[in-house]
Order: structure tokens, then C-alpha cells, then sequence
């Protein structure tokens, strides 16, 4: 039968000690020349002290108990702790020292006065360290110098086991709880497993398994947990993607553990495509979580075995952050990308497209925007680009989403995209359920996804929403009926004067499919359009060689 068992341990970084050992160079009844710092405690050595004489009642008591706790200590700590007995008697030399420990069965070294025990042992009978109680004081030294002093029993038994839980704590190795970037990790459930139990702990930042006494002589292997607190998409964005991406197509390979770890977002063991399907199902809100759990744990190291109350370093990942950004996102020091479209009033039952255009030339690696929609004004229906190379609807937006409010939109192919600002990033067809301005219809919204885009250094960008607004309140300044079309369509224009113009039809690729000159009349303008064998898709229209707005064409 496998047993469970839970501990809550809170781990501190300060230490109960107040006050350090002072040195000490001592020659024992054997003839050997040590010294505390040199020999011991920088050695990783803890050192336990008895302060006897070769006369003292109490420790011709103590001093079976003291030799069965010395051979116990150095069997389950090896070369990792050291008795050794002081004497406080300037009459004790090293000769009675060692027929002292013969006839008592004593194997720890000794040190009598010539041997220089007593000058050892003076800074502990002067109240230094505490008050001095007689013979025998048992004292804790750990590696660092910290001193515990007079480690005292309700019997000869139970100061040997106090010594021993002192010796323990002293050893206690306690292993970090970390992010690839080196941020500490909370509330992280930590299991060690045996063949016959499993010991549970809550830890934050650090962890020790040496109090766990089933562990003492045991090996086994430690898994850790965490519940999620911020959600899956914390640090990952369509950028982790591109990484991945690339990864897999052999472009730039991912070769840290934790960046493995992250880049499997189906907990498979691979990285495939399927994990890229798996990122954008969560990005877009089709999925709320992972297939596994958000966070993951690794060693830092090669192996999660331990043994006798050790442990391992643990690395926490992040699924699909193969940036290691959760707690540290890159900082941009350039100012938002802004996209910006036109304005208008509009009326329930139109059909409208809404292009967005970028401000500027840019390079673009990966693009994603999360948009706030009022359901009750605005029916999306379709979205559509022409600078995102590969970009399909069905795999790069949640349109379901859309009649709650909410729009997620990401661009992920692995390429990199130059933006024109001539020619719509994205545009979105949709119908008018309710008179009103555009602007009042949908925004940008970060609790639907964060809006950003990262461009060809692999730098992020935030986006911002501009709506320009239009050219003449009283009337439009441009339209165009119907919109879309098939390949005939009208377009009007306001002009301020009479002049010379040249309408052109552009599609998507940059490909003029009409260009048409023309008189404009001060005043309203109309004139009826045909583009002939245009693919279907969406097109701009330019007058004399500014962007007025687009069409979509071959519906």
C-alpha cells in the first residue's frame, strides 16, 4: 500500500543564528592537527562539540548515547558532519583524553589541554553565546559558522535527539523554485514519490525535503504543480508562435529545455504543427486552456531523481512562452503603430467595410489585435487582408466570438509582411444593425487580446486605433454603391474645385486593374465604373493618387 502524507512548510532566508564561531586550531589524543574553518566547515562539513572532562558523572552517562549518535550520523550524512570533544579541565591533557575514550568506546577525536582544547573551548564558557550550564554543553556548528549553543534534553536520549534534528536542519539543502529568467515562482504543490509513498509540500521560491524523515533513506522522484493564477495567455503571444514556427521548419531551433518545454503546448513530447493550432486556439479564445496544465516544471539539471532528503532546482515554464516574458515582457522604446480608418455615420441594414491602414511602412513578423464589438450595432461578418501573407479567417479569428462582443485577430505564417500604407492591414465587412457612428461600434479592446504586433527584428509593437474623421459633415465627401459589387459599381465625389482627375482601381497585390481621367466639377461628382476581369477580393480606390477607400469586388 502507497502512502500519502502532506507538509506546509514556510521557508524563510533568515537565519537564527546571531553570532558565527571564531576558529580554532586543535591537536587530538590521535596526533592530528585540525583546525575548525579549514579542515571542517569549509569542507561542507557540520561540526558538533562536546564540551566534558575525563572525570565528569553526566558524561560518562551521556557518552554511549553520544558514540551511538556519532556512528549514527556519519552512516546517514557521510563526510558531512564531525564530532569532536573539548576538554574544559586544564589537568585533562591528551593522554588522559585518549584512555578516557578507549574505556568509554569513544571513536570522535579528543583534544585536552596541550592539545589546545581548553583555549578551543573558552569563547563558550565566557556567556558569548549563551549562559554556560557545565559539563556536558553540546554545541551546533554549520557550515557558514552559525553556532547553535547548548543543545540540552530532558535526557541523555533526547539531547542526542535534538543534536541529531540540529545536524539535520543543518544540512538542509534547499533548492530553487524559479522562471527561465530567474523570477521566483509561489504556491507550487511539490510531491516527492517512493514505490511505497508519496510526500506532499506547498513551497514558494525555495524548498527542502530534509525534514521528511521517510526520505532520509529513500530515492525518488519530485514533480511539481501550480495552479493557474493569470490565465494561458500570460506571455504568450503570436511572436512565441512565429518562434515555433520556425522551430519546426528547421529556421532557428529551439534548443534549451524550458524553450522545448514551452514550445509543446500538447504535452505530447514533440513539437509539431499541431502545437501552433493548439496556440492559436488559445490566443483566439476558442480553447480556454492548454490540453495540460499551464505551468510546467523542469529540472534544472538532467534528472528529477533524489535522494536522502535532497532536491532538485526547478525551472517553471509557461506554456507556449518560449520568450521566457511572464514576468518581464520586452519593453518597446519605439511610439504605438497606429491603424487608422474613416468615420462615418451609418444606417441599420448597411453593408459596410471598415479598412484599416497602417500610418507607416513597417515589417512585420507576426500581428494580432483584440477588438470590442457593441453586438447590438454591428454584425462582423467577414475579415480579410491582403499584405498578411496566408491569412484565413477560420484559423486566424473567432467570429463565433464576435456576437458577444468580442473579436480576437492574429496573424502567425512565418513570413514577414511589409506593410504598405496604401493598402488596408485588415479590413472587416460587417452589417449595420443599428444607426450610429462607426466609432461608437467597435474599439480596441485589451481584456479581448492584447493589440500588438513584432516586427522584422523581432521587436513588439503596440497598436493603437485612429479614426479619422470625415471630410464633410454634412455629406460624405466619397462613396461608392453598391459596395461590394460584382464589377460594376458608382462612385461619387464632393470636390472643392473644378479640375483634372484620374481614378484608379488597385488590387490588393498592388495590380492597377482601371484607370479612368476625369473632369471634376466643383460640387458633386458622379461616375459609373467597370473593372473587367478583376479578381474578386478586395480593392482600392485612389483619386489622383490618394486613397479614398476600397470596394469589395466579384460578389
Amino acid at each position: 500500500m502507497k502512502y500519502f502524507f502532506t507538509l506546509f512548510i514556510l521557508f524563510s532566508g533568515a537565519s537564527i543564528f546571531s553570532q558565527t564561531a571564531p576558529n580554532f586550531t586543535v591537536t587530538t589524543s590521535d596526533g592530528d592537527v585540525r583546525t575548525l574553518y579549514n579542515d571542517y566547515l569549509n569542507q561542507g562539513k557540520v561540526v558538533v562539540i562536546e564540551a566534558f572532562f575525563t572525570t565528569c558523572p553526566p558524561c560518562n552517562t551521556h557518552a554511549p548515547y553520544w558514540q551511538a549518535l556519532y556512528q549514527s550520523q556519519l552512516t546517514a550524512h557521510p563526510n558531512k558532519v564531525e564530532f569532536i570533544m573539548l576538554s574544559t579541565l586544564q589537568s585533562d591533557n591528551n593522554t588522559k583524553v585518549a584512555i578516557y575514550k578507549n574505556s568509554k568506546g569513544l571513536t570522535m577525536p579528543g583534544v585536552g589541554n596541550d592539545g589546545g582544547g581548553l583555549a578551543a573551548i573558552l569563547p563558550y564558557m565566557t556567556g558569548q553565546f549563551g549562559e554556560f550550564q557545565g559539563t556536558p554543553t553540546f554545541i551546533v556548528i554549520d557550515t557558514d559558522g552559525h553556532v547553535t549553543f547548548d543543545i540540552r534534553g530532558t535526557s541523555p536520549q533526547n539531547t542526542m535527539d535534538l543534536i541529531a534534528q540540529q545536524i539535520t536542519a543543518s544540512l538542509a539543502e534547499n533548492c530553487s523554485i524559479l522562471t527561465p529568467s530567474g523570477m521566483p515562482i509561489g504556491n507550487v504543490q511539490i510531491s516527492a514519490t517512493t514505490p511505497n509513498m508519496t510526500a506532499n509540500i506547498t513551497a514558494s521560491i525555495t524548498y527542502s525535503l530534509s525534514s521528511i524523515t521517510q526520505l532520509q533513506n529513500a530515492t525518488y522522484t519530485i514533480s511539481a504543480t501550480k495552479e493557474d493564477d493569470n490565465g494561458p495567455l500570460s506571455g504568450v503571444t503570436t511572436f512565441d508562435l512565429v518562434l515555433i514556427s520556425k522551430h519546426i521548419l528547421g529556421l532557428e531551433i529551439l534548443t534549451q529545455p524550458w524553450k522545448l518545454t514551452a514550445a509543446d503546448m500538447n504535452c505530447n513530447g514533440m513539437i509539431t504543427t499541431f502545437d501552433i493550432v493548439v496556440g492559436r486556439k488559445v490566443i483566439l479564445g476558442i480553447d480556454n486552456n492548454f490540453p495540460c496544465s499551464n505551468w510546467r516544471f523542469i529540472p534544472d539539471g538532467e534528472s528529477m531523481q533524489a535522494s536522502n532528503g535532497g532536491c532538485v532546482n526547478l525551472i517553471g515554464v509557461r506554456l507556449g512562452d518560449v520568450t521566457g516574458d511572464y514576468f518581464a515582457p520586452p519593453a518597446s522604446e519605439r511610439a504605438p503603430l497606429v491603424l487608422q480608418t474613416t468615420d462615418r455615420q451609418v444606417k441599420a441594414g448597411e453593408s459596410v467595410l471598415i479598412p484599416l491602414f497602417s500610418t507607416e511602412q513597417i515589417s512585420a513578423r507576426s500581428f494580432q489585435l483584440g477588438i470590442g464589438i457593441d453586438p447590438k450595432s454591428l454584425q462582423i461578418n467577414q475579415l480579410s487582408s491582403a499584405q498578411l501573407p496566408g491569412f484565413d479567417p477560420a484559423s486566424c479569428t473567432n467570429l463565433s466570438a464576435a456576437a458577444s462582443g468580442r473579436l480576437p485577430v492574429l496573424w502567425i505564417d512565418g513570413s514577414v509582411a511589409d506593410i504598405n500604407p496604401d493598402i488596408p492591414v485588415l479590413t472587416i465587412q460587417a452589417t449595420v444593425l443599428k444607426d450610429g457612428l462607426l466609432s461608437d461600434m467597435f474599439r480596441l479592446e485589451p481584456s479581448v487580446l492584447s493589440s500588438e504586433m513584432f516586427d522584422a527584428e523581432a521587436r513588439p509593437v503596440s497598436l493603437d486605433l485612429n479614426w479619422r474623421a470625415q471630410q464633410n459633415e454634412a455629406a460624405d465627401a466619397w462613396r461608392v454603391f453598391p459596395n461590394p459589387a460584382r464589377s460594376s459599381f458608382y462612385l461619387n465625389y464632393t470636390s472643392e474645385e473644378k479640375e483634372n482627375g484620374l481614378i484608379q482601381v488597385v488590387d490588393m497585390q498592388g495590380k492597377t486593374v482601371l484607370e479612368q481621367n476625369v473632369l471634376l466639377e466643383k460640387g458633386e461628382n458622379q461616375w459609373a465604373l467597370q473593372v473587367k476581369n478583376n479578381a474578386p477580393g478586395l480593392h482600392a480606390i485612389k483619386l489622383n493618387g490618394r486613397p479614398l477607400g476600397s470596394i469589395l469586388l466579384g460578389l
